[in-house]
């Protein structure tokens, strides 16, 4: 039954047959048949077939995926606590957005590893959209970000406040402006046209030359406080001058280590004197 499962699983995520026999070291009929079978044990159709490539899924597979995906998971957890015993290790993944990554995981880290030392950690970085496909898909753990990003199959938790500040040259006739689609990007833009400003503007498209185009005197533009250096010029602003930042993780986790872990970074985060 747990091969079928795996064969939804995959054909579920990547809308394709092929892809997923791809994917398993399987022939596209034997995928096809092993799908057809679980159809035939539950006795509802999973997925429409639309053409000869597109594969949609019905809403019965919509309910079963999350579900399915959590007894892989929880099937697995116990073959490996089983087959390790004392000298297993759990895997961890945190996912960040760039900010989050970039100030905040290099100060939790030093912690984590310490007060979990049976735990391989990873800090993979992303884009807000893409850490909470991550998550539904149980590609991830748990996530940092600063987007008030939303799924039915995520919890969302606000562990802290990051400050934004007018960075640079006050007087400067020059605007950086990061990318649109990026958090900064769309607060930046916000902040002009509320205030009703029209500067020159330099498009960056790299948050580090941002902080070297502000380090070299050249414009201004919001910037998170954590990305500043100490000789920086800033000014705090009366609006737009505080954000959430949010920690992900999934309705259930799946393991009490990874529970404790959800936990004690959260606890972490809470405490102000991190973001000094």
């Amino acid at each position: 039954m747990f091969h079928l499962l795996k064969a939804f699983l995959s054909v579920y995520e990547t809308h394709n047959f092929t892809k997923t026999a791809n994917s398993l070291y399987l022939t596209q009929p034997t995928v096809s048949a092993q799908i057809r079978k679980l159809e035939d044990h539950l006795n509802v159709t999973l997925f429409i077939r639309n053409g000869k490539q597109e594969i949609l899924p019905t809403k019965e597979a919509d309910f079963l995926y999350p579900r399915i995906l959590k007894i892989i998971e929880e099937w697995n957890d116990a073959i490996t606590h089983v087959n390790t015993q004392k000298s297993y290790r759990e895997n961890c993944v945190l996912a960040s957005s760039q900010t989050c990554g970039t100030y905040l995981i290099p100060k939790i880290v030093p912690i984590l590893v310490k007060r979990f030392p049976m735990v391989n950690f990873s800090f993979p970085v992303m884009s807000g959209e893409e850490i909470v496909q991550a998550l539904e898909k149980a590609k991830v753990d748990f996530g940092l970000i600063e987007t008030p990003e939303r799924s039915e199959l995520v919890d969302r938790y606000i562990v802290t406040k990051d400050e934004l500040v007018l960075a640079g040259d006050p007087d400067s006739d020059y605007w950086l402006l990061p990318e649109t689609d990026s958090p900064l990007g769309f607060i930046n833009e916000n902040y002009l046209k509320s205030n009703n400003l029209t500067p020159n503007i330099i498009r960056t498209y790299n948050h580090e030359m941002v902080l070297a185009l502000l380090k070299h005197h050249v414009g201004k533009t919001i910037v998170s406080k954590l990305a500043l250096e100490q000789n920086l010029p800033y000014q705090c602003l009366d609006s737009f001058g505080e954000r959430n930042l949010y920690f992900l993780t999934r309705k259930k986790v799946v393991s009490e280590k990874l529970g404790q872990i959800s936990a004690f970074i959260q606890e972490q985060l809470s405490h102000r004197e991190m973001f000094s």
